[in-house]
C-alpha cells in the first residue's frame, strides 16, 4: 500500500504575502514543525542479516545511503534533523521487529537508488553534492529516475516507506528507537512525557 508524501519535496519553501505586500519565506523546518504536531500527537501512544555491520538488518553502505536520504526529508539547520534523532536506529529497530517484511523494499531501493547515481553521477547517492541530492529525491518523487534501475523497485513506494518511517522516528517516542534526546519535542516545546512532579528534558 502505498502512503501519500506527507509534503512536496519539490517545494523548498512556502511563500506568504502580508498585508504589507513583504514576503516571508518558511523553510522546510518550519513546515516541518507545523504538521509535527500532527504526527507527534499520533506517535505519542506505544506502537507495539548476518553481516559484519553495525546495524542489525542493513549494511553499513545501505545505512549510510539511508542516513543521507533521511537527512534530506528532516534537513538539520537550526534545530537537529534526522541525523541527530538517529532515525536510522528507528527503522532498524521497526524493520527488524515489527516490520520484516519491508526490508526488501529497503534493499532494493537502496540498490537501485544507488545504481542511478552511479550509473548517471559516477559516485554513490550519499557522495552527491546536497543540491544533487534533493535533484534526485525531486525525480524519485516523480518516478523520473532511469527506469532502467528500477526495474523490481517502485521509486515512489521506496520514498514513501522511507519519508513515514524517517517522520516516525523523528517525531515518535525514543522508546521505539529514534528521537534520540527528544530533540524533536525540544524544538516543538512540548512537555512530554507528562509525569507528575517529573520531567524527562528541560526546554533549551
Amino acid at each position: 500500500m502505498q502512503v501519500p508524501l506527507p509534503y512536496p519535496l519539490h517545494l523548498p519553501f512556502i511563500i506568504k504575502i502580508n498585508n504589507k505586500n513583504k514576503m516571508n519565506l518558511f523553510t522546510r523546518r518550519d513546515f516541518i514543525k507545523r504538521i509535527g504536531m500532527l504526527y507527534g500527537s499520533i506517535l505519542f501512544y506505544p506502537s507495539c542479516s548476518k553481516n559484519s555491520s553495525q546495524y542489525k538488518v542493513f549494511t553499513d553502505d545501505e545505512a549510510k545511503c539511508l542516513i543521507t536520504l533521511c537527512e534530506q526529508i528532516i534537513p538539520a539547520d537550526q534545530d537537529p534533523g534526522a541525523t541527530d534523532a538517529e532515525v536510522i536506529r528507528f527503522i532498524e529497530k521497526q524493520t527488524s521487529l515489527r516490520f520484516p517484511d519491508e526490508l526488501p523494499l529497503y534493499q532494493k531501493g537502496i540498490a537501485a537508488l544507488q545504481a542511478t547515481c552511479r550509473g548517471v553521477h559516477g559516485v554513490k547517492f550519499e557522495k552527491l553534492s546536497q543540491g544533487m541530492q534533493i535533484e534526485t529525491i525531486q525525480n524519485m518523487e516523480q518516478g523520473r529516475l532511469l527506469e532502467v534501475f528500477w526495474e523490481d523497485v517502485s521509486q515512489q513506494s521506496f520514498l514513501n516507506l522511507v519519508i513515514n518511517r524517517t517522520m516516525q522516528g523523528f517525531y515518535g517516542s525514543p522508546r521505539h528507537g529514534g528521537n534520540k534526546d527528544y530533540v524533536s519535542y525540544r524544538m516543538l516545546k512540548l512537555e512530554y512525557p507528562l509525569l507528575i512532579g517529573q520531567n524527562r528534558y528541560r526546554h533549551g
